[in-house]
């Protein structure tokens, strides 16, 4: 058990670090209000009393109504940022844009990244959001190898 709190706490740190890196690409002129992380852990199943489980880190960025991009412009921009950072387009998992938002699939190693876009016109609130969910962590009756046993 203390492997996977130890393997959680990697994955929950990797996550917040690269939610923060993503947000500061936001311009600040753009931005009116930056929610708190309302991300957290969970269970990976029901199936499990206590393990394995997993992180993910969420964020919503609300922008100015008159501010100089919109959410899908700002959607745009930040890809090719994603890209050289390690995160690759997953698109084969994206459903079609809906009438309200669209979502953007990203993964990188285990790592999964969703960016809602959401496209009503103001007055309608100009909101994007970000979503970095993490790998379960491993069960030690997995059959994997720890990292500490080198």
């Amino acid at each position: 058990m203390a492997t996977q709190e130890a393997q959680l706490r990697g994955y929950i740190d990797q996550a917040n670090a690269w939610g923060e890196e993503i947000v500061a690409q936001l311009p600040e002129a753009d931005v009116e209000e930056l929610s708190p992380n309302s991300g957290g852990t969970r269970q990976s199943s029901a199936l499990y009393e206590d393990w394995p489980q997993y992180y993910y880190w969420e964020q919503r960025v609300r922008l100015k109504p008159e501010g100089a991009r919109t959410p899908e412009q700002l959607a745009d921009e930040l890809q090719p940022w994603l890209e050289q950072q390690g995160w690759q387009r997953a698109t084969a998992g994206e459903l079609p844009a809906g009438k309200e938002s669209f979502t953007r699939d990203y993964r990188r190693g285990g790592y999964s990244l969703a960016v809602e876009v959401f496209t009503e016109p103001p007055p309608r609130a100009q909101t994007i959001s970000f979503r970095i969910v993490t790998p379960d962590t491993v069960t030690p009756d997995a059959g994997i190898p720890d990292d500490d046993a080198s």
